[in-house]
């Protein structure tokens, strides 16, 4: 289920950043933008391990070759099956059938359904829904999850290449807060050092 994929927005645990941002109703379009940033950089960091606990994606690209059933059965076998359907139809479109070539496509192509899960969420919670938001938000994901399609790319090419997935290091972003939030944090009294006993 989509809920169990380290890359998919639906995910049950992961996320919270932004899920948390599109709750907050002071939350503007830039800080949704580096909350889903700050996501997309954890669920990046936790794909090796996901792909180290399945098949290698290299099997999808065997399976290519067999029958339509073959390849429905190779992709169940997959807890990121959002991914390897992404792997398949890069494959299929990609100019030639390198690891390097697929993965270039398959992270591009990954890094924009994920933007589009995200602001497809952002629509139906009626945040950031009007067209020029819409354009906007597009535009700022874009942007910022550009930044890992390299760090995604080597991870899928590993894998397709049926070579050890190393760990992937992005460094852990900031998360801006409202303003709104700054205050609040800023009237709780800061907690005073006890004072040292007095010896007698």
């Amino acid at each position: 289920m989509a809920e169990n994929e380290v890359l998919d927005f639906g995910h049950a645990t992961r996320w919270r950043v932004s899920r948390r941002a599109l709750r907050d109703p002071l939350c503007s379009l830039g800080e949704f933008v580096n909350a889903a940033s700050v996501d997309c950089a954890a669920a990046i960091r936790n794909l090796p391990r996901a792909l180290r606990q399945g098949p290698a994606l290299m099997t999808l690209l065997r399976a290519l070759e067999g029958s339509v059933l073959g390849l429905q059965e190779t992709v169940a076998a997959f807890t990121e099956k959002r991914l390897a359907n992404v792997v398949i139809a890069a494959a299929r479109c990609a100019s030639n059938a390198s690891p390097a070539v697929v993965a270039q496509e398959a992270a591009s192509r990954m890094l924009e359904s994920m933007s589009d899960q995200i602001i497809s969420r952002a629509w139906r919670e009626q945040r950031f829904a009007s067209p020029s938001e819409q354009v906007e938000l597009r535009a700022a994901l874009g942007n910022e999850f550009g930044a890992y399609q390299q760090s995604l790319a080597q991870a899928i090419e590993s894998s397709l290449g049926g070579t050890p997935v190393r760990s992937i290091n992005l460094p852990k972003l900031p998360v801006r807060r409202n303003p709104a939030e700054v205050a609040v944090m800023s009237l709780v009294p800061a907690k005073r050092p006890e004072a040292p006993h007095a010896r007698h």
